[in-house]
């Protein structure tokens, strides 16, 4: 059987995420009776059948099966003791892994790794995202109190199975000066003198290209990627890693394969070391790693099992990481390069025994064949995740992609020879060049993702429905011989497809969604019809990225209004922004109340109290409501959905709350049934006799 390695790490990645994202309510006896059962099936199939068929779905259900028994033993000895403290207050003795740059005045999100809790070690460590605390340095030993909660889908994917606030001030106890933490040290060493010779958007670029560092990305950069379908080039990948195993590889003799190998390999661990272990990195590095001791072993490296042993790596250290939209990103991605590698090698193949020239359609559809199986691999994820796809990605990244060589190079010399005096020359006029590159870079970007209808976002089943469809309608159109009949599947393929999105698109039409947006305490109230949106500010700065990026996924073109009812003047960016059709300050210009009306049937009421704020919104008869402040609704007629902030009115009665991305004090004593999701939202469907409401 070829490439059993790679089946048996692609079988557990889809058993561990399958356990993620399905069965996290299970308990453990399940987990075991179900491996069992696969352990049983498996060795039936390979005690009696030889086939090659058996003998693959047996390496499927014995992967499937370990992967059972791996989550059930990591929920047991990691994720549980974890939750269990969910809620606590404790005092901790930890060392920081990462600060995160923040805005002149406030304080550092640092990422931490407990390994005391109230005076006792405890193993294995935990590693925390706390909100904030004073700027320290990687590696930095600091002791006090924490409270800790716990992490979403995101947090916990990149291995935080919790996250925590400072209860008391931190103290600085020593210094650990292990590999890791210098390695980080040193990258946000380089990191800053690579900065210091650029503007504040040029440099960030610089440092996140050429060094993995993101910290100091500029949002606006990173949308304008994002929206050009490059956002690949801004972290750590495969294109990076093959350029530094290829010019460690370079610099040493052909001959000497062994010591050509080793240096390989010595260059992708230092760069993998210096670049963090995000998923991506480590996914790159696995595959680089397997080229470089092919190299060494005078074997070539097989693509498809380095990427199967990369997912079983990766996901059996933290199996949570299985959906990780970022890693599964890169690993589609990644399954569609190599597929479009393969397709091109066949037909070069095939052209070179016929003894023919290739025409100009046929270099086009090769030049064209790479980008494109990586945009269309990575449809169903973005999907089910929710994510949006760049119309021009593949012409963007035939322009842009051909400059990462000369910037990575570029940029870490500039980074590396900084601080050396008689090479100030030198680091100079890198500096410029890969500045230049990087202006170039930015102007392309920053063009396509201007374009009009440049960019669809992809949500809900639906769209993935539709995705799976075209996948699979491809592949049969991919068996039918050329000719004729292709043709005629090709075109009603793509005619089934185009009304199967107008379908969705009228079936979506005047859908009223009513979100909480932010990571606040007090999160944002967003409505949003239509492409049209409200937003009810209540105060947070740091929701400010939140309510634009939410703005930007729900593809809204025009904010009627904007309520700021935090009376601290924090809604200025959002105003500026997005450019509201109107806009009030409930704290200057409301004395007693006041009623706004940005859509039709949409009603939103606004009612000043002695000591706070309320916002009563109508859709239709369906009523929400949300405070800001101390509040009374005694008189007040029951709402169907009360949009949960920082404290409980008194007299409240409602059918339903909904939680934000932060549970309040209050709420398991409330009384009122609790809704919740990873993206806290009520909607309201409406027209002919169709009216739901429900939670996504």
């Amino acid at each position: 059987m070829k490439r059993p390695l790679a089946l048996f790490g692609f079988a557990w990645l889809a058993a561990q995420l399958a356990c993620t994202l399905f069965a996290s309510e299970l308990p453990l006896w399940a987990f075991l009776a179900l491996a069992a059962v696969f352990v049983l099936c498996g060795a039936g199939l390979l005690l009696r059948r030889r086939d090659l068929a058996f003998q693959r779905a047996a390496v499927v259900l014995l992967s499937a099966a370990l992967a059972l028994c791996w989550q059930a033993g990591w929920r047991v000895w990691i994720a549980g003791p974890a939750a269990a403290l969910a809620g606590r207050t404790a005092r901790v003795e930890a060392v920081v892994l990462r600060t995160y740059e923040v805005r002149e005045g406030e304080r550092a999100q640092t990422d931490l790794r407990v390994y005391s809790l109230d005076g006792e070690k405890i193993f294995p460590s935990i590693t925390v995202k706390v909100s904030s605390l004073p700027l320290r340095q990687p590696g930095d030993r600091i002791t006090g109190e924490l409270r800790f909660s716990l992490s979403g889908g995101y947090d916990r994917g990149r291995g935080f199975l919790l996250r925590a606030s400072a209860v008391s001030p931190f103290e600085r106890t020593g210094r650990s000066n292990a590999p890791q933490y210098l390695f980080v040290r040193l990258q946000q060493t380089l990191s800053l003198r690579l900065r210091g010779f650029f503007t504040r958007e040029i440099g960030g670029v610089a440092a996140a290209v050429c060094l993995g560092d993101r910290t100091a990305l500029p949002e606006r950069v990173q949308n304008a990627y994002r929206r050009a379908g490059v956002s690949h080039l801004l972290v750590v990948s495969g294109l990076h890693l093959s350029l530094i195993a290829g010019a460690a590889g370079g610099l040493l003799a052909r001959r000497r394969r062994f010591l050509r190998g080793a240096g390989m390999i010595c260059a992708v661990l230092a760069f993998m070391a210096l670049t963090g272990g995000s998923p991506s990195v480590v996914r790159a590095g696995v595959m680089a790693l397997f080229i470089a001791v092919g190299e060494l072993l005078s074997e070539s490296a097989d693509p498809l099992t380095s990427l199967g042993v990369a997912a079983l790596l990766l996901t059996a250290v933290n199996p949570a990481a299985s959906a990780d939209v970022g890693l599964l990103l890169s690993f589609s991605a990644t399954l569609g390069i190599l597929m479009a590698n393969a397709w091109l090698q066949r037909r070069r193949l095939l052209r070179r025994e016929e003894e023919r020239r290739p025409g100009l359609s046929a270099r086009l559809a090769e030049l064209l064949a790479v980008p494109a199986a990586a945009g269309l691999a990575v449809l169903p994820v973005l999907a089910a995740a929710g994510g949006g796809i760049s119309v021009f990605s593949v012409l963007t990244n035939l322009v842009t992609v051909p400059l990462l060589a000369p910037v990575l190079v570029l940029g870490l010399f500039a980074a590396l020879t900084a601080g050396v005096p008689w090479l100030a020359v030198f680091s100079r006029t890198a500096a410029l060049l890969c500045g230049l590159l990087i202006r170039l870079l930015n102007a392309v970007t920053g063009w396509v993702s201007s374009l009009p209808f440049g960019f669809v976002y992809l949500k809900g089943l639906y769209p993935l429905a539709v995705v799976l469809c075209g996948f699979v309608l491809g592949a049969v159109l991919l068996r039918l011989p050329a000719g004729r009949r292709r043709r005629r599947f090709a075109a009603l393929a793509a005619i089934f497809l185009l009304a199967g999105a107008l379908v969705g698109r009228l079936l979506s039409a005047n859908t009223v969604r009513v979100a909480l947006v932010g990571y606040t305490w007090q999160p944002a109230v967003v409505i949003t019809r239509n492409r049209q949106a409200a937003v009810l500010w209540r105060g947070g700065r740091t929701n400010t990225a939140a309510v634009k990026n939410y703005l930007e996924r729900q593809n809204v073109r025009q904010v009627t209004l904007l309520v700021d009812g935090s009376g601290d003047g924090s809604a200025g960016e959002l105003l500026r922004d997005c450019a509201p059709l109107d806009c009030c300050d409930v704290k200057q210009e409301v004395v007693t109340g006041v009623t706004f009306s940005p859509f039709d049937d949409i009603i939103l009421t606004v009612r000043r109290q002695g000591q706070g704020d309320l916002f009563l919104i109508d859709a239709a008869g369906t009523r929400f409501l949300c405070a800001t402040g101390k509040t009374d609704l005694a008189g007040w007629p029951e709402a169907d959905v009360f949009l949960a902030g920082t404290q409980l009115p008194a007299s409240l009665r409602a059918q339903a709350v909904l939680l934000g991305g932060r549970e309040p004090d209050w709420a398991e004593d409330c009384g009122i049934p609790l809704l919740s999701g990873e993206e806290p939202a009520a909607w309201l469907r409406r027209g002919g006799a169709i009216k739901f409401l429900g939670v996504g």
